[in-house]
């Protein structure tokens, strides 16, 4: 479906999921998203995922379910696996893909687990111990500004001067684009660092009396 119909069927009252995005179609509705006044939650499936699918929501929803599937291939060849799976779905319904030596971790839509069935791949829930466990920390932090080499360092936890080298390096994407230094971050977005995780900025809360800003972050590594 496209973005606007989607942006149209949520305005209408409903709650609308869209397939699977890359991170440019993601900075795309959510400007949508924005501009007309509705929520948009985003989910991955996986931790720290790059392809994620968008539930857009009238603003008197309070809450919507994830509509992601985690599921598992064992596989003595992951990579064949792998190339498989991505031929029996189509793009929007298949998230991140990620080998191990057992086999092939992926997110899916819900509805796509039967279409795996019928293309020969038996795709169970992740065992025990094989299903990456998301490491999320929410915290309230003072920033002195908002730039991406900012605002990364302080959620991720490191140095300013270890993250601005991965920013210089290319390491780092915020609306789906390679980010620079003195790019800004703005509530909603996800700082994507190559190593590290994502960093989202829920909220700007505040301006302190020395003019800094008091943040929400979400980091998830």
């Amino acid at each position: 479906m496209k973005p606007d119909d989607l942006v149209g069927k949520a305005r209408g009252g409903r709650v609308v999921a869209s397939g699977f995005l890359d991170p440019e179609a993601q900075e795309a509705l959510r400007t949508l998203a924005a501009r007309a006044g509705l929520g948009l939650v985003w989910f991955g499936g996986l931790p720290a995922a790059e392809r994620r699918l968008g539930v857009l929501h009238p603003p008197e929803v309070p809450e919507v379910a994830d509509p992601v599937w985690v599921g598992w291939l064992a596989a003595e060849d992951p990579e064949r696996t792998a190339a498989r799976l991505r031929r029996a779905l189509d793009a929007d319904e298949l998230g991140d893909v990620r080998l191990t030596p057992e086999g092939v971790l992926f997110a899916a839509t819900r509805a796509a687990r039967a279409r795996l069935a019928g293309a020969g791949l038996d795709a169970t829930d992740p065992p025990e111990g094989i299903r990456p466990r998301p490491r999320r920390k929410t915290r309230t932090l003072v920033v002195p500004s908002l730039r991406v080499d900012v605002v990364g360092a302080k959620g991720f936890g490191v140095s300013r001067s270890y993250f601005a080298k991965g920013v210089k390096a290319g390491k780092v994407r915020l609306r789906g684009r390679v980010a620079g230094a003195k790019d800004e971050v703005r509530e909603g977005d996800t700082l994507i660092a190559e190593g590290l995780g994502q960093v989202t900025l829920l909220r700007v809360v505040g301006r302190t009396t020395r003019g800094n800003y008091k943040v929400e972050l979400a980091a998830e590594k």
